[in-house]
């Protein structure tokens, strides 16, 4: 009795995170959306990502040009006027604009061209990476879900502000670019050439996606990412005598080289939850309800029983945790030589807040070895978009309306897209692709058999274009800055 006593006495005493109210749909999007004849635009949204995908904008090496006139001929019919912005020789990014009234800063539907390589024989005969069919309910092709599927809504978003005549406060901009998957090329010389004209406040991307499952069995979360961690790339060396491999003499490079990989693996790893996790946690366990609604919505009770869930799986620990991975290794050359240099390369990612410097020095203090450097590959630090954002909201109004199974909240995404250089430029960057698929099926993204659900390419479509109609049509809530 005293134990139950003492749990009611705990729980009586943990603050609730409150619900999160977005608002209604604002009427005029209402509508807005109703003349849109949905199984129609469904459907030909549909075809426009198919022909997307049998387009070849495999990078490397990059045929992102390809992809661009692709884009650039579908406006083209509409009467939307576009141009091609060459980042490399021979590779071009896409750019348009709706022109608005100017009451708020340009609103940015980022996008990136180009898609990784695909083993084509880990795929089914009938569904290859570069197909673009339709099979078991579902659209194949490398792309499907990073990240043409997006491009095809925003260039469908495009299409039906135009096609509707809706009065705009503000541009709209659509802007595809290439090499987000190796170098970021594209973005970069946006922002480096073009940014003067385009100057969006607030842009939304790739970053999230809508997961069945992903919390309660039958509810889907749409992950709305809002922050990126920072990076640190890092080539760490270890010098030494060379010599014959027959006789193991302590000191080495190699020998070197592995405890200072020991020693970055058993470094003591801080925890910290994120204030998005904590909005997100509290607005799925509202949602699904029950004990454990209960408890994800106070967080006193999280470090007893939600955060050693998450640092139990290695995909979420990686979001409590600043992560100091090794990729790869140089240096050897044959089984009888010891080197006199071999090198490990490191992929640290930054919680928000940790300079990639700083970071380093602790590194360096960890390994405590004049015998091994580091050098710096590319760094970038964390940055963050606001969720009191209008634009934001939007977002999340629109993914949770879409399903009375849908909820939605902020995330802070392991990886980084280009969003992270538009919000080094002060733009309120967003990222979500708003496609609800299990967790199997999202993992299929840079890995065999890429697809999508035909049946959420018009959810998809419906979500963006009410969120952009919310801050940019003339009856609407402005957005921005």
């Amino acid at each position: 009795m005293r134990f139950f006593l003492m749990i009611a006495l705990i729980l009586s005493a943990c603050s609730s995170v409150p619900r999160l109210d977005v608002g209604p749909v604002p009427v005029p999007t209402t509508a807005w959306l109703s003349a849109v004849d949905w199984p129609a635009a469904a459907s030909e949204t549909t075809a426009v990502l198919a022909g997307y995908l049998r387009t070849d904008t495999t990078n490397p090496p990059g045929r992102e040009t390809a992809g661009a006139l692709y884009l650039a001929e579908l406006l083209k019919r509409e009467g939307i006027a576009s141009e091609l912005l060459e980042f490399a020789p021979g590779r071009h990014s896409l750019l348009a604009r709706l022109p608005g009234r100017g009451d708020a800063k340009p609103l940015c539907l980022v996008s990136h061209i180009d898609v990784v390589t695909a083993e084509a024989a880990k795929w089914p005969a009938d569904r290859q990476p570069l197909s673009g069919v339709i099979a078991d309910g579902a659209l194949w092709g490398r792309g499907a879900l990073d990240m043409k599927g997006m491009g095809a809504l925003e260039v469908m978003t495009m299409i039906w502000l135009k096609r509707l005549q809706v009065p705009l406060r503000r541009d709209v901009v659509l802007l595809a670019v290439g090499d987000e998957e190796v170098d970021n090329l594209g973005m970069k010389d946006v922002i480096s050439r073009h940014w003067a004209r385009i100057g969006c406040s607030q842009s939304i991307n790739e970053g999230g996606l809508g997961v069945r499952d992903a919390v309660f069995p039958g509810q889907t979360f749409y992950a709305v990412s809002v922050a990126e961690k920072g990076l640190l790339w890092l080539k760490m060396t270890a010098h030494g005598p060379s010599g014959h491999g027959s006789t193991p003499i302590p000191g080495r490079a190699p020998e070197r080289l592995l405890r200072a990989i020991d020693k970055l693996a058993q470094r003591d790893v801080p925890t910290e939850v994120h204030p998005s996790l904590r909005i997100s946690l509290a607005q799925t366990g509202w949602h699904g309800g029950g004990l454990t609604g209960w408890v994800l919505r106070h967080p006193a009770l999280w470090s007893m029983l939600v955060v050693p869930k998450l640092l139990a799986n290695p995909a979420s620990k990686a979001a409590l945790t600043n992560t100091v991975h090794v990729t790869g290794f140089a240096g050897g050359f044959a089984p009888n030589v010891v080197p006199s240099e071999v090198s490990a390369t490191l992929d640290c990612r930054l919680l928000p807040g940790i300079k990639p410097r700083v970071f380093l020095e602790e590194l360096q203090r960890i390994v405590d070895d004049p015998q091994v450097s580091f050098a710096i590959l590319h760094e970038a630090e964390a940055a963050e978009s606001p969720t009191e954002d209008p634009f934001y909201q939007a977002i999340v109004r629109h993914a949770q309306g879409s399903s009375p199974a849908a909820v939605a909240g902020p995330v802070l995404s392991v990886g980084f897209t280009d969003s992270l250089f538009l919000r080094q430029v002060g733009v309120h960057a967003y990222g979500l692709v708003p496609f609800a698929v299990p967790q199997a099926l999202a993992a299929t993204m840079h890995g065999e058999q890429e697809r999508i659900p035909v049946a959420e390419i018009g959810v998809g479509l419906k979500i963006l274009l009410g969120a952009v109609l919310d801050v940019s049509a003339q009856d609407a809530a402005i957005g921005g800055r």
